[in-house]
């Protein structure tokens, strides 16, 4: 797509409908957001008051303050000096963190996930490090959102956020409050206890447990799946292997288990360790080109496996032989960002470290720049587009960053921009003439009878408004509500315009979009469209 095309077709509709999306805001239950600040409030006092005595009991005493937080060097000597943490912990693991610039150990939650965490709890973990924990998410979800809510809720009963714009990847952020960033991987009761104090603004169920759609309110959260896995692994690389799994919408998390494993295909399914940890998170690392170190980061801090390098090496061999379009591709991302450079333009960044600039360009023509070290500028054969990386080690970190710039940005700000073309062709209408891939063509397009429906008050079935409203939107999904009688309405729009998005680079590489679309009487009380559906005699969207 030409830039003067994405500014027409999407940048320019999208804006009108994220502006649209702000004056909608976000419907809050006042009440049941006051009744969940008390009890997280009671709650936290009490693990304070239980951390408070172990600190005295150890001799190194502690004082949580009026907004539940120690001074970190104070939790670091309680939990490692006096406590003894380090000794709690027997089974391998990473290398501790080193300490800081002042000389104190960390009590990040990184730091801390040696010994408990909350988005990977595991039966071993230590009770007292699992309460520190515990009080900074709650009071996380007191501070930055309950409390947020509260301080900006207008007389509509609505939130309005401030929703900023990323020019780098095109990608939405909100503030006042930060609705984008609701810690989804924290324990899991405090992102749902706060979505649950986001309701339908018409008609809201008051006992949640007998919401019917077809008598009241509903809230809806549509997402692309697999984003990313679609764009950089499908449309990017036209990776055999995977192109051919993201296509038919087979699990491709399977897949690389058993290449990772060299076992028959279909072996590790949905739920096994291989599947959900090995394989998942080999790939959503590696389609970016990740080292080993990375990866085995990765496998530290998403799943708190702690794999040596040694055993990281042979899982990465088998991925880099399973997926050879992805390596392909990262390889050319590099020499493409080499070919890129241009050493007449020199800028200096942080601490005097002097670049120059390189740049790389999205599916929507979109570019962005990129610093490469100064001392690279010698290191690039154009002739034979390699890179000569020997005796590079001080400034390798600062090269390997441009590399995974170079392979993620395109990938993310072509995400961030589907998911606006989307919000624009949900508000806008079809202003487009609009296309699916190739492998859907002889289906067409899906729900002719939502050809001139448009959320917001727009036209809809009947002639009548379509009582549907888009209130926040998270990099790949779309967050909104809707009237009595409207959920049916709502999941045909967004079947039709979100599958059939008329990007140039996804029709030419054949790979469609599949929409996940879960619904229920709040944010938080989510369950698959075509459940609810059966359930409530409604009409079911195809699953493709």
């Amino acid at each position: 797509m030409r830039v003067d095309a994405y500014i027409r077709d999407v940048l320019v509709p999208a804006n009108v409908a994220v502006a649209a999306m702000q004056r909608a805001g976000l419907p809050i239950d006042l009440a049941h957001l006051r009744r969940t600040k008390q009890e997280w409030t009671d709650e936290v006092l009490r693990l304070e008051k239980e951390v408070e005595a172990v600190s005295v009991e150890c001799g190194t005493p502690i004082k949580y303050s009026e907004k539940h937080g120690v001074h970190p060097p104070y939790m670091a000597k309680f939990l490692f000096d006096g406590y003894k943490l380090r000794e709690k912990f027997t089974l391998d693991g990473p290398p501790f963190p080193p300490p800081s610039d002042a000389g104190n150990d960390s009590s990040s939650a990184e730091a801390l996930s040696r010994w408990a965490s909350l988005r990977v709890p595991k039966p071993t973990d230590d009770p007292i490090a699992t309460k520190v924990l515990q009080i900074r998410s709650l009071a996380k979800g007191l501070g930055t959102y309950l409390d947020g809510f509260e301080r900006v809720i207008r007389a509509d009963g609505h939130c309005h956020p401030k929703i900023n714009w990323a020019l780098r990847t095109a990608r939405l952020s909100a503030e006042d409050p930060p609705v984008h960033q609701i810690p989804e991987r924290s324990e899991k009761r405090v992102p749902d206890g706060v979505k649950a104090c986001i309701v339908p603004r018409v008609k809201p169920a008051r006992n949640r447990d007998d919401w019917d759609p077809r008598v009241h309110g509903s809230c809806f959260r549509w997402d692309i799946s697999g984003a990313e896995a679609a764009i950089r692994a499908g449309m990017y690389a036209r990776d055999p292997i995977a192109w051919d799994y993201i296509r038919a919408g087979k699990d491709i998390h399977s897949k690389t288990a058993s290449l990772i494993y060299k076992v028959p295909e279909g072996t590790y399914k949905k739920g096994s360790y291989e599947r959900d940890a090995v394989g998942k998170h080999t790939f959503f690392s590696k389609i970016f080109g990740a080292q080993y170190r990375a990866v085995q980061h990765q496998f530290w801090e998403q799943a708190r496996i702690w794999l040596t390098i040694e055993q990281i090496k042979p899982i990465c061999d088998s991925f880099d032989k399973g997926y050879a379009g992805l390596t392909r591709l990262y390889e050319q991302d590099k020499a493409q960002l080499g070919r890129n450079m241009d050493t007449s333009r020199v800028v200096v960044g942080e601490r005097g470290v002097k670049s120059y600039l390189s740049h790389c360009e999205d599916a929507y023509g979109r570019r962005r720049a990129i610093e490469v070290p100064i001392t690279a500028a010698g290191r690039f054969s154009r002739s034979s587009d390699t890179w000569d990386l020997r005796g590079m080690e001080d400034d390798y970190a600062l090269l390997n960053r441009a590399f995974h710039l170079m392979a993620n940005t395109p990938t993310q700000s072509t995400n961030a921009s589907d998911t606006m073309f989307m919000l624009a062709l949900l508000f806008c209408g079809e202003y487009v003439e609009l296309r699916v891939p190739p492998m859907w063509e002889r289906d067409g397009l899906l729900f002719p009878e939502a050809k001139g429906w448009a959320m917001h008050e727009g036209p809809g079935p009947g002639g009548k408004p379509f009582l549907a409203w888009h209130c926040n939107t998270v990099h790949d999904s779309g967050w909104g509500d809707c009237a009595p009688g409207y959920l049916e309405p709502t999941a045909k729009l967004i079947w039709r315009r979100c599958t059939a998005v008329p990007l140039d680079l996804r029709l030419e590489s054949d790979v469609p979009y599949r929409i996940e679309l879960k619904v229920g009487p709040d944010m938080s009380r989510m369950t698959d469209y075509n459940k609810v559906a059966k359930r409530f005699g409604l009409e079911p969207v195809p699953e493709r």
